[in-house]
């Protein structure tokens, strides 16, 4: 997380019948067997972030990867100089799987276009749940594939 930026500290998601249920049915965790499902319930972190708070920073190290659960938050590299809005995501999307995934920096800042609560799991959680089922490291890897053309797309500017 960026230092100083406005946020609620996590809560626990395990207990959370409404939260642990958006995972459940997230296309991403979809089909994990209960324990499984639990393990990310007792890791997941509810947090929250204030319209226009930087949530991740290009860059940055980083070992959590983030559900959006409510609100709206942008993505953006290049800043400060030459600022390039790469998408807006909404509830369902998750980004921060760069750095889980590979060990590398941040590589987009996101900020929150409005207040937006998110579920927070980080690296050390998420490993055997990818050891255990490819499909969620290939879905991963396939949104972060896409992510990648759609930068190199935008960052290229108009035809």
């Amino acid at each position: 997380m960026a230092p100083g930026e406005e946020q609620k500290s996590g809560e626990c998601i395990s207990g959370n019948l409404a939260v642990c249920a958006f995972i459940e049915r997230s296309h991403l965790f979809k089909g994990l067997e209960k324990e499984d499902l639990t393990t990310l319930y007792e890791a997941g972190k509810l947090i929250t972030f204030k319209a226009g708070g930087a949530i991740i920073r290009e860059g940055d190290a980083g070992d959590e990867m983030f559900v959006i659960m409510t609100g709206t938050v942008k993505v953006v590299t290049g800043l400060p100089r030459a600022p390039v809005e790469l998408a807006q995501l909404k509830r369902g999307a998750f980004f921060g799987e760069v750095s889980v995934l590979t060990g590398r920096p941040r590589t987009a800042t996101v900020l929150a276009v409005e207040d937006v609560e998110l579920i927070a799991f980080d690296k050390q959680a998420l490993e055997p749940i990818l050891r255990k089922y490819p499909r969620v490291r290939k879905l991963m890897q396939v949104v972060v594939e896409g992510r990648v053309r759609t930068a190199i797309e935008k960052s290229k500017g108009p035809s």
